[in-house]
């Protein structure tokens, strides 16, 4: 096992997720209180003080939430691009904020952060793929669209975690306000099933050995759904493809491993 991770909990109420290899324990996201990230670390077996770092996407409260109190409370870094920081309100220093940004990969306890642009209506969001002992793991939520750049670096990762946000006839026909529809729809909005199934049948390749659709919404999507819009994708293809799993707000995921 080179890397192994736990999502915490994924979706509009929250974001985060753990990532272990043989030298290095970070959380992606921190979208829950510092008592909610606590509960859940814990949840799968894990203490907080044992946490390196966090990697922060971008600043929208789901996915940040928790990072100031976190950080502070454990002496944890914080990762996060100059924008994203001075966005969250991260610069203000009282957080070691260590800044990163896109196309420029970096370094941390033998982990290989790689982070790269990502199209969605905030300052400077970015996906990320690590790598540590040759295996690699992809992470990209939160995009309105996949250009081809972020295709290209989640192309053959061993493990991918991918947004599968929304039904489209499920968001259109539902109770949210039309300017937040059209926000959801828009290519600087969220991906819906059929969206990612596209791109996760690209991207995942025969090495690929499990895929976690996230950031599902609880309003104008279901678990069946993306999961049946991704098995569709490799099927028309011909392809078996790799373990899916749909990630839930409300509990964390079992382990997956690479």
């Amino acid at each position: 096992m080179a890397i192994r991770l736990a999502v915490l909990g994924s979706g509009s109420g929250g974001n985060a997720t753990l990532i272990e290899t043989g030298s290095a324990r970070l959380l992606l996201d921190a979208g829950f209180s510092c008592r909610g990230l606590v509960q859940r670390l814990r949840f799968v077996g894990v203490e907080p003080e044992s946490i390196g770092a966090l990697l922060i996407t971008h600043e929208h409260g789901d996915h940040v939430a928790g990072a100031s109190s976190f950080a502070r409370s454990f002496g944890v870094p914080i990762y996060c691009t100059a924008g994203t920081a001075r966005a969250a309100g991260l610069s203000d220093g009282e957080c070691d904020v260590r800044p990163l940004a896109a196309g420029s990969p970096l370094s941390f306890d033998g982990v290989v952060i790689e982070p790269f642009s990502v199209p969605h209506d905030a300052v400077e969001t970015v996906g990320y793929v690590l790598e540590a002992q040759g295996v690699r793991l992809g992470y990209a939520t939160d995009l309105g669209h996949a250009p081809t750049v972020v295709r290209e670096r989640l192309r053959g990762c061993d493990l991918l975690i991918l947004e599968s946000n929304h039904d489209v006839d499920l968001l259109r026909l539902g109770p949210y306000p039309e300017s937040v529809k059209q926000r959801v729809l828009s290519r600087h909005g969220h991906l819906d099933n059929e969206e990612a199934a596209d791109m996760l049948c690209d991207v995942a390749l025969e090495g690929t050995q499990a895929v976690i659709l996230a950031h599902l919404s609880r309003t104008n999507n279901r678990p069946d759904l993306a999961l049946q819009a991704a098995r569709r994708g490799f099927a028309a293809r011909g392809r078996k493809g790799p373990r899916l799993h749909a990630a839930e707000q409300e509990r964390p995921s079992p382990w997956f491993e690479a």
